[in-house]
């Protein structure tokens, strides 16, 4: 059962993202964090993807995944209470029926019945309509509470209603599973050895604690991983108190780690990685002076997953070349679970290192900072850097980056779908010799002005009002409108970087987006809104008529 500590964690989660989007409820928020967590989006993609309001049919947030060939719609009702004494509660059954009954016209496109969703919930049923052509289409349900799971006996009622399908499934997420997520309860015994490499190892002993620092060939860790069933593959059951152990190699920073590895330069891998951190209930530490093999009991791999599954590629392709890698280890003997889990749950709680983060000591990004300075704004090259600022000073990096992708580089596309190259493989790209700190700004808060009358689109959803044909394109198209404000300050011949200027042109470059979107919608009855705004054509489309 989930206890007191779950639900804080929770609710910092949940509190965050209200500050951050004023609009939400505590319901959508736990929608918007869960899907963050479930689908590895970040929450203006979460936020994107709501659909809750008047005749949502019982649907909260509506995702298609469709990256990397993948057509996996996703649907998700939440329930969320506000004390921690109503989170002993089950998720109520009552609740689950609206959405069994749509998920069961959407499987049989059932177009009467469809068409009585809001209008945000129809665009994404055209979506999902589209992704279900394909051989590899799934659904599946997730039922989301802050308080315990669904009582058995709707469980298995929710199974038999979707026991004819062969491909829609239903996951329940309580308040206990979704603290999961952050920290893995249980791990299984297992019990590995490591090399210290010479005598660069350091031992020490507080109370009923016991740890170790040491240096270890990269080579001992691929080993140690490695699954006793299957050569080939990593033993997942070492990484069970690990949060979100692997995204596969194609993740920018899991390619970085392993080129660094294989690198000419790869003796500096000891230096630029954080290392490994280990629990176990007991270390047993050889008599040798040098290079003593350390021998642990019921070990995990609680903070470095990323990395030790990195080494087990790099390994795959370059084992010769790994052999000269080194790398730091901590290790933590306690026969506490509890302090097992603090342990995990500390090291994996701070901020994670992405590729953001990675950038965010640059020299350019550190003459930005300055720059933002000079002219009155606080630019965070790192995430919350400027907390304490008010909100209205403060400039995100990763965000201002987005906006500029759009506006300034002219691939609203990529913004929209992928914001992570921004620091990735178009880093160079965004940040070129042409950007400078009041081009940053103005791409920020002409974007701002937009989601601005995004939110607004978003409220008429919620609150049944009509929309203007093509409003609604807003929600999926807002880069797309940064876009047109651009083409449109080319056309007039304004200074695309005079905010108070370009701004005029924002109400025009809304209504833009809307007639191609409202004009692709008539000319194909298999659209799909999500598809045309990633379509790199899209963007001729919005050229042309702004004209």
């Amino acid at each position: 059962m989930a206890n007191r500590f779950d639900w804080n964690a929770l609710e910092d989660r949940i509190t965050a993202v209200l500050e951050a989007y004023d609009e939400l409820n505590r319901t959508k928020a736990l929608a918007v964090i869960t899907a963050c967590e479930l689908f590895d989006i970040d929450a203006e993609e979460a936020v994107d993807c709501i659909t809750d309001g008047a005749n949502d049919r019982g649907v909260d947030l509506f995702y298609i995944d469709d990256r990397e060939g993948k057509n996996d719609i996703h649907l998700l009702q939440a329930k969320c209470v506000d004390v921690f004494d109503r989170s002993k509660r089950n998720f109520p059954g009552n609740e689950v029926d609206k959405l069994t009954s749509f998920v069961n016209d959407l499987a049989t496109e059932n177009e009467e019945a469809l068409a009585t969703a809001n209008e945000r919930l129809r665009v994404k049923i055209g979506d999902a309509l589209e992704a279900q052509k394909k051989a590899n289409a799934t659904i599946t349900v997730h039922f989301v509470g802050n308080m315990e799971p669904l009582v058995e006996e709707e469980h298995q009622r929710i199974e038999a209603a979707f026991a004819r399908y062969r491909a829609i499934s239903f996951e329940m997420h309580s308040l206990e599973s979704i603290a999961d997520y952050f920290l893995e309860r249980e791990a299984p015994n297992l019990t590995r050895t490591l090399t210290a490499v010479d005598t660069n190892f350091f031992d020490r002993t507080d109370q009923n604690l016991r740890g170790m620092v040491c240096t270890v060939a990269a080579t001992d860790i691929v080993e140690m991983i490695r699954s006793e069933v299957d050569a080939d593959a990593v033993e997942p059951a070492i990484f069970d108190q690990n949060v979100r152990v692997y995204l596969k190699n194609k993740n920018r920073i899991n390619s970085a780690i392993i080129e660094s590895a294989l690198d000419e330069t790869n003796h500096m891998f000891w230096y630029q990685n954080n290392g490994i951190t280990m629990t176990c209930d007991k270390i047993e530490i050889a008599p040798a002076r040098r290079s003593p093999e350390i021998r642990m009991t019921n070990v995990q791999i609680v903070n470095g997953g990323q990395t030790s599954h990195c080494l087990f590629e790099a390994a795959q392709e370059n084992d010769e070349r790994l052999s000269e890698v080194l790398l730091l280890v901590r290790i933590i003997e306690t026969n506490s679970e509890d302090v097992k889990l603090s342990i995990a749950e500390t090291t994996n709680s701070q901020t994670p290192i992405n590729v953001r983060d990675l950038r965010s000591n640059d020299r350019l990004q550190r003459q930005l900072e300055q720059s933002f300075a000079d002219i009155g704004y606080y630019y965070e090259r790192k995430r919350f850097q400027h907390a304490a600022e008010e909100r209205v000073n403060r400039v995100d990096a990763l965000d201002a980056g987005q906006a500029f992708l759009a506006y300034g580089v002219g691939l609203p596309e990529v913004a929209k779908k992928d914001r992570g190259r921004v620091f990735g493989d178009l880093y160079e790209t965004v940040f070129s010799g042409e950007v400078s700190a009041p081009k940053l700004l103005a791409s920020y808060q002409l974007m701002a002005a937009i989601n601005e009358q995004k939110k607004i689109v978003r409220q008429k959803i919620r609150d049944e009002v009509a929309l203007a044909a093509g409003e609604i394109a807003l929600i999926d198209g807002a880069f797309h409108a940064l876009f047109a404000v651009r083409q449109i300050c080319f056309r007039d011949s304004i200074d695309q970087w005079s905010v108070e200027l370009a701004r005029t042109k924002v109400a025009e470059a809304i209504e833009v987006v809307g007639k191609i979107y409202v004009a692709a919608q008539a000319g194909d009855e298999n659209f799909s809104s999500n598809r045309f705004f990633k379509d790199m054509r899209t963007k001729d489309l919005v050229t042309t008529e702004v004209g």
